[in-house]
């Protein structure tokens, strides 16, 4: 699993564009369908989520709901390489430490409304599929941190 790096940085070696390989290109191609809006990517118009709409909403216990429905649908969608483990929403920073409990291997899901600084936290786990560079299956996790700026 190969992909070109989105900053386009130069490659030291061969002053070619810079590439990511397994785990890293899964995390910014996850980045990429989470942060993309619906109808941003020419042909593919269901690409993407409307995070970006629900910040400048009152984002209550509803929207948090349809808000990790959505990512876990679009992400399992248009992300074959993963299998989905935990996708929480909070309203502030998620790390190691937090309680994530699985029943029957099902996708956890937290809920919470945006901070007072106007700061929305989304966490995705995932497996990495069989078939990588590394050749077995392996976890990882990524966490966005959103601001709302209006």
């Amino acid at each position: 699993h190969t992909d070109i790096n989105i900053h386009f940085s130069k490659n030291k070696f061969t002053n070619d564009i810079s590439t990511l390989r397994d785990i890293y290109s899964v995390r910014q191609s996850i980045m990429n369908i989470i942060l993309t809006i619906p109808g941003e990517k020419p042909f593919l118009r269901s690409f993407g989520t409307r995070i970006n709409d629900s910040l400048f909403d009152n984002f209550n216990y509803i929207d948090s709901i349809a808000t990790i429905e959505e990512i876990k649908f679009t992400v399992r969608k248009y992300e074959p390489r993963i299998e989905l483990e935990h996708v929480l929403i909070k309203d502030s920073p998620i790390d190691s430490s937090y309680p994530l409990s699985t029943t029957n291997n099902d996708v956890t899901s937290a809920r919470a409304a945006i901070s007072d600084d106007n700061q929305l936290f989304i966490y995705i786990s995932y497996f990495l599929l069989k078939g990588s560079a590394i050749g077995a299956s392996s976890r990882d996790s990524i966490t966005i941190g959103l601001t709302k700026t209006r």
